[in-house]
């Protein structure tokens, strides 16, 4: 288990943004996937200037499940960018499926992320690190890290 703290969290989210910022690419939008995505959208969104959507996703009982919206206030279309703060091929894949099929202005759909987990050849388009699937990564937001802080 590794555990990243607020200032680590900080720091490669920078890093990330400056990759992002590097490679001169142009999008319309910055989606990220509730709940793990989003201070790293908010992040982004903020150092891109571009405006920020949410699509939430979550494993229920083995199953990934998708919601059918995304909650925005702009119209979502051209070139867009998926932030998650941990991505696996397997998710993003059928997350990219179902944007693309509710908003059908959707040009591409390039990845973000601070972690990802690979098996194969899948290597997102944006990203600080790459993990072994066995490793647990413990985000300083996640409500447990939350909690321990409130009892203390």
């Amino acid at each position: 288990m590794y555990y990243i703290s607020w200032n680590e969290f900080e720091s490669l989210s920078l890093e990330l943004g400056k990759k992002i910022i590097d490679s001169k690419k142009k999008y319309s939008s910055v989606i990220c996937v509730s709940r793990g995505g989003l201070l790293l959208g908010r992040i982004l969104s903020g150092i891109l200037n571009l405006p920020l959507g949410v699509i939430s996703a979550k494993n229920i009982n083995n199953k990934y499940v998708i919601d059918n919206n995304i909650s925005c206030l702009f119209d979502i279309k051209g070139d867009i960018l998926l932030v998650d703060d941990v991505i696996e091929q397997k998710e993003s894949v059928e997350i990219t499926k179902k944007i693309k099929k509710i908003q059908k202005e959707v040009r591409n759909i390039d990845l973000a992320c601070i972690f990802y987990k690979s098996q194969n050849e899948f290597v997102p388009l944006y990203y600080v690190n790459k993990i072994k699937d066995r490793l647990t990564i413990v985000f300083p937001y996640q409500e447990e890290i939350i909690n321990k802080d409130l009892d203390d």
